[in-house]
């Protein structure tokens, strides 16, 4: 429904079960294939201008925290990272969801900006380190955009951030047999979850995708303060 769901839900439900250099790249899967998916059930036609710059910095951004992950624990990021996401749950649901439908553009402008590149190649290293990218994009991108521009930047950004980190990983010996074992389990439930989230997104207003964010990203954000 939201375009971002795999990497949040998974990597923090995920912790629950297996250990962070598993999950992590199977969660990277795990979005790479959401997104192919998201693309062609809903195509996204124009506003390459826009969101090809942004996925550009989050590609590299992604390779930098990738490789970064093989060397380093992310336990102590990941409760800052589950802080963070309950402070973007409850702007999400509190704030956002009470602005006009008018004050959110409707369409992705020209180009994007210095701005949002920037913002990009900070969620793709943190979307390395930690396998979630989506906290500084859905913050910056959400204050601009309605859900319909919203998920048009973030299923294309996402999806190369998410092939970015599925070649480092392997690149760097991680796609292991015990992380393709966990990915073709959860491929059955991802399927059916991203086909029935799109027909809800199809269907929801402006308040109701806010608050549905809302509550995914503060589900997400406990867990990783609780693991």
């Amino acid at each position: 429904m939201t375009g971002f769901g795999p990497a949040l839900i998974f990597v923090s439900l995920g912790a629950q079960m297996l250990q962070p250099h598993t999950v992590i790249p199977v969660s990277a899967m795990l979005d790479a294939t959401a997104g192919i998916i998201l693309s062609l059930l809903d195509p996204i036609h124009g506003g390459r201008r826009f969101w090809i710059p942004p996925a550009a910095a989050i590609v590299v951004g992604s390779f930098a925290g990738g490789v970064l992950l093989g060397s380093m624990s992310p336990d102590l990021l990941r409760i800052v990272l589950g802080v963070t996401i309950i402070a973007l749950a409850v702007w999400f649901a509190l704030h956002r969801a009470r602005l006009e439908a008018g004050s959110l553009a409707g369409a992705l402008p020209p180009r994007s900006s210095p701005a949002d590149a920037l913002v990009s190649g900070l969620g793709g290293v943190l979307g390395g380190l930690t396998g979630i990218s989506g906290p500084p994009l859905l913050w910056h991108f959400g204050r601009k955009f309605g859900k319909r521009p919203l998920r048009q930047i973030l299923i294309p950004v996402f999806l190369f951030a998410a092939l970015a980190r599925v070649g480092t990983y392997a690149g760097t010996g991680m796609i292991t047999g015990e992380v393709l074992h966990s990915y073709f389990l959860a491929l059955p439930g991802l399927l059916l979850g991203t086909y029935l989230g799109n027909r809800i997104f199809l269907k929801v207003d402006e308040r109701t995708f806010s608050r549905v964010i809302g509550l995914v990203l503060l589900a997400s954000g406990l867990r990783l303060v609780a693991s």
